[in-house]
């Protein structure tokens, strides 16, 4: 663990005190999914196109970053794409030659990854690797030898912190859903490339230089510290964002962080009576002395076009909305009756909430960096 700084603006002391990269490793978001967009169109993924399969099998193996990255791209493509989606932590045994197998993690050296690619190719099952080539799972792909299995190999291409790599997975999923071009898809996700460009745009507006009251990451952070914070989201693929989101602050931040559905949240709220006097317009700390620090921060994670649904539902508790835009109040819509149609999770959404994670990945290495808890 790097030493302390007290100070969000100070770049010189953020960046001589940021020993372990964090700041580099959460702007690499980017770059990850440019990787990816760099192996399709390379045509690493032609094999897929003219596939019809009978499941998409995702194999996450113990790793909790893939199993977490699985579940917002599933939740964003399970109703819109032609085929069944399956995440596993080992591979099934009704596997056969019709079948799809991702086989997604970041520890080459895990023994349910490793069975997962072995069994799935002896089983004649189309195999993508998303995780490190190396070790026991190189060894278990037969890499380097005569009869070695037949595989889409999207193996990571940059060296990152594990921690960090829920981009990446997510981006390797989307490829190889949409490359499945005989299956359909609609909406489709917006382009990698373009992604990539959002999401480095998103790193570039957190960037230490950029002042906080600019800096919508280090603005997270602020509100974040000194809080136990309780994530939720409004959606299946919102409540997956919202945990990787958590799962940042407190393994990269080490603040803890838990999730729980939305009125779960909202009803221990609203058992909580008002704000912290910090909260208040009026407060004064040389009059009011110390503020009594509420120990729950919630944060409710959605997009922009459900932001006004979300204030509503929240009312006059203390929850943050967190979107993919900077103002997420937003206009009312012209039909606010919101129903299914105006929650349902689409592929066209993964970019947003990638946004939100990158913002929340970028205020856990703040957070780290400054000590605050």
């Amino acid at each position: 663990m790097p030493a302390i700084i007290d100070d969000l603006d100070d770049v010189e002391s953020l960046y001589s005190v940021d020993r372990d990269g964090l700041l580099r490793s959460a702007a690499m978001a980017g770059a990850q999914v440019r990787a990816v967009a760099e192996a399709q169109a390379e045509g690493v993924l032609e094999p897929l196109s003219t596939l019809r399969p009978r499941a998409v099998v995702i194999v996450t193996g113990g790793g909790t970053v893939g199993a977490r990255a699985s579940a917002l791209v599933v939740a964003a493509f399970g109703g819109r794409i032609d085929v069944p989606l399956v995440v596993v932590p080992v591979l099934p045994g009704w596997i056969g030659p019709l079948d799809v197998v991702v086989v997604l993690g970041d520890d080459a050296g895990d023994p349910l990854l490793s069975d997962a690619l072995a069994r799935a190719a002896r089983r004649r099952a189309e195999i993508v690797v998303l995780a490190p080539l190396e070790g026991p799972l190189a060894e278990a792909a037969g890499v380097g030898r005569r009869g070695a299995a037949e595989f889409v190999n999207l193996a990571p291409r940059l060296p990152i912190d594990p921690r960090f790599r829920f981009t990446g997975h997510v981006a390797g999923l989307s490829a190889v859903l949409t490359g499945l071009a005989a299956v359909r898809v609609a909406p489709r996700p917006e382009p990698l490339a373009e992604l990539a460009d959002r999401l480095d745009a998103e790193a570039a507006v957190g960037h230490p230089g950029q002042e906080s009251v600019h800096n919508q990451a280090k603005l997270l952070a602020m509100r974040a510290a000194g809080h136990g914070l309780a994530w939720t989201g409004d959606t299946p693929a919102a409540a997956a964002a919202a945990a990787q989101a958590a799962a940042a602050f407190f393994e990269i931040g080490g603040v803890p962080a838990a999730v729980a559905e939305e009125a779960r949240i909202l009803a221990v709220l609203a058992g909580r009576g008002a704000p912290a006097p910090a909260e208040s317009l009026f407060y004064d700390p040389e009059f009011d002395g110390p503020p009594a620090r509420d120990p729950i921060r919630a944060f409710l994670v959605t997009l922009a076009a459900r932001s006004w649904f979300a204030h509503r539902r929240i009312g006059d508790r203390a929850v943050d909305v967190v979107t993919e835009q900077v103002d997420d109040a937003g206009p009312p819509p012209a039909n606010p009756s919101g129903g299914a149609e105006a929650l349902a999770d689409t592929p066209a959404d993964l970019g947003a909430y990638l946004v939100i994670v990158v913002r929340a990945q970028l205020a856990a290495a703040y957070l780290a960096l400054t000590g605050a808890e």
